[in-house]
């Protein structure tokens, strides 16, 4: 009777093992928005995709949500802006190795709201992407903020 119940708690020993090795051994991909470069008129931001997991993530697709997305923008949206700053929401990054990142320009705010972006808007967001046995799907927002100080205040 004792060999038995030692089995039964290996074996879930070692379920439980696994099923926390599978969940940990995974690519994490978030997305940020990070200030590339700030003054007294305008402030102008890049996106920021970060792989902190244990596997390179592949086919990276960022998604926006049309409703909130459309509420961020302010009046320097113009197609030609658009085309240039929401090309994030279009491309696939192949792959993206595990603590390893990339960015891409997304746009500026600027006094009084007159930038791409309206000053701390939010867009939610689905970032979708492929780890070695599964499609992963992490729902995630993006604040249009400058990220040289969280208080908004700095030495100049």
């Amino acid at each position: 009777m004792v060999p038995l119940i030692a089995l039964l708690i290996s074996t879930c020993s070692l379920l439980i093992s696994l099923d926390v090795w599978r969940r940990s051994a995974r690519p994490t991909v978030a997305a940020a928005v990070r200030t590339h470069s700030g003054g007294n008129v305008a402030i102008c931001y890049d996106l920021v995709l970060l792989n902190s997991g244990a596997m390179p993530a592949k086919n990276i697709r960022l998604i926006a949500e049309p409703t909130s997305l459309a509420a961020a923008l302010g009046p320097d949206a113009t197609e030609d802006n658009k085309k240039r700053w929401l090309a994030c929401f279009n491309a696939v990054i192949p792959v993206l190795l595990n603590n390893d990142k990339t960015t891409c320009s997304f746009g500026t705010t600027q006094v009084g709201d007159t930038g791409f972006w309206k000053h701390q808007a939010v867009i939610d967001i689905e970032i979708v992407y492929e780890g070695r046995w599964q499609t992963h799907r992490e729902k995630q927002q993006l604040r249009i903020a400058d990220t040289d100080s969280f208080t908004g205040y700095q030495w100049e």
